[in-house]
């Protein structure tokens, strides 16, 4: 997913230069309402692109709520060698998904 975020990334800030450019720069050579229609599917493409992003973000979320659910169903097991590596596991996974969100 990393790759897939750095690539719209990249496209945002494409899609930004193209919408500063056809608002701003007059002098080029084509009609208002091509200038508009690119203006128009810049935004729209922001917006989207927007929406995946945050998409990416509550697929991180909901694993570790699914962490957090396992590790309140494992605490109902006895004490011991197999739950404690099961706990240290999950542990560990978790603090690299927080370590992913700084």
């Amino acid at each position: 997913m990393k790759r897939s975020l750095l690539k719209l990334e990249i496209i945002s800030k494409s899609l930004d230069s193209h919408q500063v450019y056809y608002t701003f720069n007059k002098g080029i050579d084509s009609t208002e309402k091509y200038r508009k229609g690119r203006i128009s599917a810049a935004k729209w493409l922001n917006e989207l692109i927007y929406f995946y992003i945050q998409k990416e973000n509550n697929f991180v979320n909901e694993f570790k709520d699914h962490i957090q659910e396992q590790k309140k169903k494992l605490s109902e097991l006895n004490d011991g060698d197999y739950r404690q590596g099961l706990f240290d596991e999950l542990n560990i996974i978790e603090g690299m998904m927080d370590d992913r969100n700084k």
